[in-house]
């Protein structure tokens, strides 16, 4: 690799790290608040917040290596022209098919990137993520064990605890039940705590009440106790069986899977990472084969991000045609043809507008005129 191109190739590191910061933050805070609902619904602390929250960086990395690569090239190539450097870089025979050498190779490690990331990191972080989400629905109890706030397990049923110790220790307990319309009962004591028998949970009440209110009759019964046991089992909400999708199973579990769509799930894991080798490529040589411009590149930026737009547009489209018939899983590789094809045929239509550009800059020897 010549010198140049090393140069170049260290110069997208920053830049790279740089978007993947900006991007990956927004993506992954945006993501981030959507669990914020399941974590407080559920009376989890806020270690179970930022333990989801990691679990979801793989897949936001996944999405966003592309668009900082691409950004990257963009950026990287209009401060290259804005600081004159990519005219001395063209004045010396450095053409676009040279200069977008650098920005394949850096494609290479971007497709690195995505390999491990579409079939492993991610897809082992996904069920992670998952398991975690079954396990807080089983929970059912931290739902309501909450200190000072009145909750409600279950409809007719009201709970209260005035205070809650680590060791399962309650003070101040009044469970309020008005499911049966005839009845209403009310358990008050002044402490207990949760006993788990046999994998039951139990709540042991000491020193309280049974009160019993009759609304047909308007009368009221009540009984002291010193100890008593409360089911707190009849409150357990039944979670859905645990469903392994097809996006947390390892590529080479999905290449013998039965399951219907994990075909499509293995293809598409290529295609994100082969699109990866040609966005860098992409973002430059939309920029360099205008030719040069005293204007800039603006019109071209506006350009490139349409193309990256219409990439992502096509491969969406594709996979829902892919959805409807398995046997037509080639298809996806479509867009990652259309992109190499579409980058060459700039590479070399960019070759005649760089050297008129130059013409009148640069004298026939190659030195500045």
């Amino acid at each position: 690799m010549k010198y140049i191109d090393r140069y170049v190739l260290r110069q997208l590191v920053g830049p790279f790290l740089f978007f993947m910061v900006i991007f990956g933050g927004i993506l992954w805070l945006n993501q981030a608040l959507r669990i914020v609902d399941v974590v407080i619904n559920n009376g989890q602390s806020g270690a179970v917040f930022a333990e989801l929250s990691f679990y979801l960086l793989p897949k936001v990395l996944e999405t966003v290596v592309p668009v900082a690569a691409f950004a990257t090239a963009i950026f990287l190539t209009n401060r290259l022209y804005s600081e004159s450097e990519l005219v001395v870089i063209m004045g010396v025979g450095h053409g676009p098919a040279n200069m977008t050498l650098p920005f394949f190779t850096f494609g290479i490690a971007c497709f690195g990137i995505m390999m491990a990331l579409t079939h492993f990191i991610t897809p082992l972080a996904l069920s992670k993520f998952q398991d975690r989400q079954y396990e807080i629905s089983k929970e059912f109890l931290t739902q309501f064990v909450v200190a000072g706030e009145f909750s409600s397990p279950e409809d007719g049923v009201t709970v209260f605890f005035g205070q809650t110790f680590p060791n399962g220790e309650l003070r101040d307990v009044v469970i309020n039940d008005r499911r049966d319309p005839s009845v209403v009962v009310t358990h008050a004591a002044s402490e207990g705590y949760i006993v788990s028998d046999e994998d039951t949970p139990k709540l042991v009440l000491k020193k309280g009440s049974i009160q019993q209110f009759f609304p047909e009759t308007r009368t009221l019964s009540t009984i002291q106790f010193d100890g008593l046991n409360y089911d707190l089992s009849q409150f357990a909400k039944d979670a859905a069986e645990r469903y392994i999708r097809a996006e947390e199973t390892l590529s080479w579990d999905l290449a013998t899977s039965t399951q219907s769509d994990a075909n499509l799930e293995l293809h598409d894991r290529f295609v994100k990472s082969l699109l990866a080798i040609v966005v860098p490529a992409l973002g430059a040589i939309v920029l360099l084969s205008a030719g040069f411009s005293r204007g800039g590149f603006f019109l071209r930026i506006v350009l490139g991000v349409v193309f990256m737009v219409a990439i992502n547009a096509g491969r969406g489209m594709v996979q829902g045609i892919v959805e409807e018939s398995a046997v037509g899983w080639p298809l996806l590789y479509l867009p990652v043809l259309v992109s190499f094809f579409a980058v060459f045929f700039m590479i070399r239509l960019g070759q005649a507008p760089w050297k008129s550009g130059f013409s009148g800059i640069f004298n026939p020897n190659g030195a500045p005129t």
